[in-house]
């Protein structure tokens, strides 16, 4: 899932320094996820991190909330080993699972509180490969479980998206981040990557078996979701 975007830095330790810079709230949206989190889970919950990357969030997460225990997943090999040292430094490898690969790669039963996918959608083909990641995550869900879905979002057809797009763009280059990042960014979002509206989105959660979306966070592009699992 987010091995392409792995593949966008040439290491992935560089990872996080990179991300910092071109999102405006990289660093905080663990915590902004956990804020809601804490307010719907219980008090020994069990929460998956798909996309897990370089570990950040779960280590937000883990350092936050000590009775909890944590699975992240990514495909990319590079970026479990740094998500695994980070945590090991921090003292929560005994709390925290890290597989290398999918959702799928993972058992199939209802087993997490909770899941979050933090710059991961937006990265997938909407020819089922969306639908398919949803209902995934949906699956591996107790009822009434609840997904924390960030991702780029927008319809490039309208005005307002573009807007958006190059206020995200200004952001950057106020970032002191080249012309030549700012050009990467319009072209991944434009033609690489695979941006959908928000209707499209919500109409997918549903159809993945999600309910009683809400939106938690916007800004730039960036549009942050919480979704339930239907009963």
């Amino acid at each position: 899932m987010k091995s392409e975007l792995h593949e966008r830095f040439q290491e992935a330790s560089q990872y996080d320094t990179m991300m910092k810079r071109l999102f405006a709230a990289y660093e905080q949206l663990p915590l902004i996820m956990l804020s809601h989190l804490r307010t719907r889970l219980p008090a020994e919950a069990r929460v998956l991190d798909v996309g897990c990357g370089s570990g950040s969030a779960l280590g937000a997460f883990a350092a936050h909330q000590p009775d909890w225990s944590f699975v992240g997943v990514d495909p990319s090999a590079a970026m479990v080993d740094v998500a695994r040292a980070k945590l090991a430094s921090a003292g929560a490898s005994d709390r925290v699972s890290l597989v290398v690969g999918t959702v799928e790669s993972l058992p199939g039963e209802e087993a997490f509180d909770a899941a979050t996918a933090i710059l991961v959608e937006h990265l997938l083909p909407d020819d089922g490969t969306k639908l398919r990641l949803l209902e995934g995550v949906c699956r591996r869900l107790v009822p009434g479980g609840c997904l924390l879905l960030a991702s780029l979002r927008g319809d490039l057809g309208e005005a307002k998206t573009h807007s958006a797009l190059e206020a995200w763009l200004e952001f950057i280059a106020l970032q002191g981040l080249p012309p030549e990042t700012q050009a990467m960014v319009r072209q991944r979002a434009i033609v690489e990557d695979s941006l959908v509206s928000e209707a499209r989105i919500l109409e997918l959660l549903e159809h993945a078996g999600f309910a009683g979306m809400e939106r938690i966070y916007q800004v730039h592009l960036l549009d942050a979701l919480l979704a339930s699992k239907a009963f």
